[in-house]
């Protein structure tokens, strides 16, 4: 039986896991519903082959919001997935939506180039697994906010255009900076946002895009 995008990309992270010697495996994910079908796995058939006492657990981006907010990535993920598998407390860190959302990028970029290694004062995340919206944004970096891309910190204050709700995200350099880095769409609505950004790639003004020159089309796992 042909596998999912969900279990290529599962499996490739449960080699990557495997492979890493004498240091912890450093994940970052991302928000929205996407992410529900990778976590219903981790948690069901897949769930005994992922060493999560190996891994270090951080997020892609987060909305200024409470941890216990419908809205919160975190949130999410703690109901999906944390409170189903066996993770060290200390193996998870997440982005404190309901703070500053400058002091707080500031906090979190500050953690995770202590945790992680750096490259170009960089940190250096193993896999980092991304959205795409509809308009091309990926890691709360919108259309319009180039000055992410090259930002000086690994995390940044971010503003969705639509509805003026501040967030917290990883910029386009920590990004690039992951060993892999992927972007990661769940159903067929996601068909025309997939082409829609692999017909731009390099394009400034879509965010998804304009890391794709990097990335590559083989970072695309579209999951219908």
């Amino acid at each position: 039986m042909r596998k999912s995008k969900a279990q290529e990309l599962t499996l490739l992270l449960i080699e990557m896991i495997n492979q890493k010697e004498g240091d912890y495996f450093y994940l970052a994910i991302s928000g929205g519903s996407s992410p529900l079908s990778l976590f219903s796995l981790w948690t069901g058939e897949l769930k005994e082959l992922i060493s999560w006492d190996k891994v270090k657990l951080f997020w892609v981006d987060e909305r200024a919001v409470s941890p216990v907010s419908k809205e919160s990535n975190f949130g999410s993920a703690k109901k999906h997935l944390l409170d189903k598998i066996t993770i060290p407390e200390s193996n998870v860190f997440r982005i404190k939506g309901e703070e500053d959302v400058d002091r707080e990028a500031l906090r979190y970029s500050s953690l995770v180039k202590e945790y992680l290694p750096l490259k170009n004062n960089f940190p250096v995340f193993d896999m980092v697994i991304l959205g795409i919206g509809e308009d091309g944004h990926t890691s709360s970096i919108f259309p319009g906010q180039e000055h992410l891309y090259n930002h000086e910190q690994p995390y940044a204050p971010s503003v969705n255009p639509y509805s003026g709700q501040l967030r917290v995200a990883m910029t386009g350099k920590t990004i690039l900076a992951a060993k892999r880095a992927v972007f990661f769409l769940t159903g067929p609505s996601k068909i025309k946002t997939v082409e829609m950004v692999e017909s731009n790639i390099g394009d400034v003004k879509y965010p998804a895009s304009y890391l794709l020159k990097e990335l590559g089309s083989s970072s695309i796992f579209l999951s219908l």
